[in-house]
C-alpha cells in the first residue's frame, strides 16, 4: 500500500473490533522545537519517533536542491531574495551552527539506517527534477517518498517510474480509479477538512493508504484515528503520539461525556467570533487571483472564497471535528446531529469587481435548527453575531429592534436577485414601494442585505429563495435582534423553507411591507 507497514493493533477495551493505528508523518522536522526544515529539526523529529519526516525542497540558483518551504529566503532566514536567485555558497552562510539550511543530500545521509522515512514535498516541477536527480544518484538508504502539487509529482513520476508518489486530493468526492490512474500514487494527501469515512473507504479499496495533515489538537487526532486514517500529519509529533498511545490504552471515544448543547452553543460562538476576525483579516489582505465560473458564466468562485472555506473548515474540524459542514464550495461533509452552514465570500461577483461590499456568513445548526450565526464585514471590519436565546450583538453593542411603527416613506428596503437575473414580481415591488416614496436598493450579498436589517439599517430585506448557506446566520440575526422573518403565509420561526422566497422586516414596518411584498409576488 506505501513505503511504510500499518501497525495494526488489537480490539479496545470494550472489545470492539481492531483497528490501524495511524503511523505519524512530521511537518518539516519538528517545527516547535528548532526551526523548520533544518538538521536539527529532522533529528528531534526523529527522536521523537516520527514515522515520516516530511521536509519541503526548493532550488539554489545553481541548481543545489535545499529544504525550503518558501520561495524566499525572507521568513526564516531574514533574505527577501527567491531562492531560486541565490547561489548555493550564499544560501549556506545563512543562520548559525546547526540551524541553517541543509541541502537534500545531507538529508539522505542523516536518515540512512533510520527507521524514519522521508516525504519530500515540491511544488514547483523545476525543482522536482533537481531533486529526482539527488535522489536517483544518492548512494545512502534512506526510503523516500514524494508530495506536492500534481505538476510536480508527474515531473518527479516522468524521472522516476518507480518513485512513490502521494497524491493530494482536495475534494469530498471520493477517489476513482481513473482519478489516480495517471501518477499511480500509494497515498492519498488530504486536509483534515476533506477526510470522510467514505474517502477513506474508497482509497482504501484503492489499495491507497490514506494520509490527513494537519492534525495537531487531541480531538482530530482522535477523529481521524477513529476514522481509518493511515498517517497522521502534524507539527506536533509528540503530543500526537500521546494522544495515540491514550486511545489504544483506554479506548478511542472522542469525549468521555457528550457535551450538551449549551455547552457547544457556548465553545461555538466563541469559536465563531474568533473565525469571524480572522476572515475579516483574510479577505482584506488576499487580493483575489484566480477567477473561474461554476454554474454560470456569471456564478464566480475566485482563489478567495476557496482559501477562506478551507481556513474556516479548518477551524470548524480542529474543534468540532463529528460535526457536519456544508459550504458553498466544497459541499457537504458527514457528520452528527449539528451541521455548520458557510458562505466563505458572498457577494463574489463585488470582490471580483473591488466593490467593497461583501461577508461571510457562519451558522451551526442542532437538527435544522439554529443555534450560532455570525455575519463578518471585511470592509466595515464588523462581525454582526446573534445565539439563539441569547440576543444578537455588534460591537458588543446588543442589537434590539422596537415595535415602534416605522413609515415605508423616506425608508429604504434592499432586495437581491435570484442568480444573475430579476425574479418574477421584483419589478411590481420597486413600483409599490417607490409609490409609497421607499427606496429599494440591490447591493449584491443577500448575507448582508438581510443582516443589515438586524442592525436596523433599513426596514426590510427580501431574497427570491431561501439557503441555509447563505441566509442561515442572517436570519438568526434577525430572530434574536427582535426583527421578524416571514414567508408569503406569514411569520416564521427558525429557518424558512429551503428555496422559499422570504422577507425580513423591522417589526413597526412589517405589515405593510408583507403585503406590499406579497402583493407583488402575488402579480408574477
Amino acid at each position: 500500500m506505501t513505503t511504510l507497514d500499518r501497525a495494526t493493533v488489537g480490539p479496545d477495551r470494550d472489545g470492539r473490533t481492531a483497528r490501524t493505528l495511524p503511523r505519524l508523518v512530521a511537518r518539516r522536522g519538528a517545527p516547535r522545537v528548532r526551526r523548520e526544515d533544518t538538521l536539527p529539526a529532522i533529528a528531534v523529529a526523529e527522536a521523537l519517533g516520527a514515522d515520516v519526516v516530511e521536509v519541503d525542497v526548493r532550488r539554489t540558483a545553481d541548481g543545489v536542491p535545499v529544504l525550503l518551504h518558501d520561495e524566499t529566503l525572507g521568513r526564516l532566514w531574514g533574505d527577501p531574495r527567491r531562492v531560486a536567485e541565490v547561489s548555493w555558497c550564499d544560501v549556506a552562510r545563512l543562520g548559525n551552527g546547526l540551524d541553517r539550511i541543509p541541502r537534500l543530500d545531507a538529508v539522505l545521509e542523516r536518515l540512512d539506517g533510520c527507521r524514519a522515512a522521508l516525504l519530500l514535498r515540491v511544488v514547483d516541477p523545476a525543482d522536482a527534477l533537481v531533486a529526482s536527480r539527488t535522489v536517483s544518484a544518492s548512494t545512502w538508504g534512506t526510503r523516500v517518498a514524494w508530495a506536492g502539487t500534481p505538476d510536480a509529482l508527474a515531473a518527479v513520476r516522468a524521472a522516476l517510474p518507480d518513485a512513490d508518489t502521494w497524491m493530494p486530493w482536495e475534494s469530498l468526492a471520493v477517489p476513482t480509479a481513473a482519478d489516480t490512474a495517471d501518477l499511480g500514487p500509494s497515498t492519498l494527501v488530504l486536509d483534515d477538512v476533506f477526510l470522510t469515512s467514505d474517502t477513506v473507504a474508497a482509497a482504501h479499496g484503492l489499495g491507497l493508504a490514506v494520509a490527513v495533515r494537519t492534525v495537531d489538537e487531541p480531538e482530530p487526532v482522535r477523529w481521524a484515528a477513529r476514522l481509518g486514517a493511515d498517517l497522521v500529519a502534524t507539527d506536533d509529533v509528540a503530543s500526537a503520539r500521546a494522544v495515540l498511545a491514550g486511545g489504544e490504552r483506554d479506548g478511542w471515544a472522542l469525549h468521555d461525556r457528550e457535551p450538551g448543547e449549551e455547552e457547544v452553543a457556548t465553545r461555538a460562538q466563541a469559536l465563531a467570533h474568533r473565525i469571524a476576525h480572522e476572515v475579516i483579516a483574510f479577505t482584506r489582505e488576499h487580493p483575489v487571483g484566480q477567477v473561474s465560473s461554476k454554474r454560470a458564466p456569471g456564478d464566480l468562485v475566485t482563489d478567495v472564497d476557496r482559501a477562506v472555506e478551507r481556513l474556516v473548515r479548518a477551524r470548524v474540524r480542529a474543534a468540532f471535528p463529528t460535526h457536519g459542514f456544508t459550504g458553498e464550495e466544497y459541499g457537504d461533509a458527514p457528520g452528527d446531529r449539528y451541521r455548520w452552514y458557510l458562505d466563505p465570500v458572498d457577494g463574489t461577483t463585488n470582490l471580483v469587481n473591488g466593490l467593497p461590499w461583501t461577508s461571510m456568513s457562519l451558522c451551526l445548526t442542532r437538527g435544522g435548527r439554529p443555534l450560532v450565526g455570525v455575519v463578518a464585514d471585511p470592509w466595515r471590519g464588523e462581525v454582526l453575531e446573534a445565539r439563539r436565546g441569547r440576543g444578537a450583538v455588534l460591537r458588543d453593542t446588543p442589537l434590539h429592534l422596537d415595535d415602534t411603527p416605522r413609515a415605508l416613506a423616506g425608508a429604504i428596503v434592499s432586495a437581491e436577485f435570484g442568480g444573475h437575473g430579476a425574479w418574477v414580481g421584483l419589478g411590481a415591488l420597486v413600483e409599490a414601494l417607490a409609490e409609497r416614496s421607499c427606496a429599494v436598493r440591490v447591493m449584491g450579498s443577500s448575507t448582508l442585505t438581510i443582516a443589515q436589517v438586524a442592525a436596523g439599517r433599513g426596514v426590510g430585506g427580501c431574497v427570491p429563495a431561501f439557503a441555509p448557506v447563505d441566509h442561515g446566520a442572517a436570519v438568526l440575526l434577525v430572530h434574536e435582534a427582535g426583527g421578524v422573518v416571514l414567508t408569503r403565509s406569514g411569520p416564521v420561526d427558525g429557518f424558512p423553507t429551503e428555496g422559499e422566497p422570504f422577507l425580513v422586516a423591522h417589526p413597526g414596518a412589517a405589515d405593510e411591507l408583507h403585503a406590499v411584498w406579497s402583493a407583488a409576488l402575488g402579480s408574477r
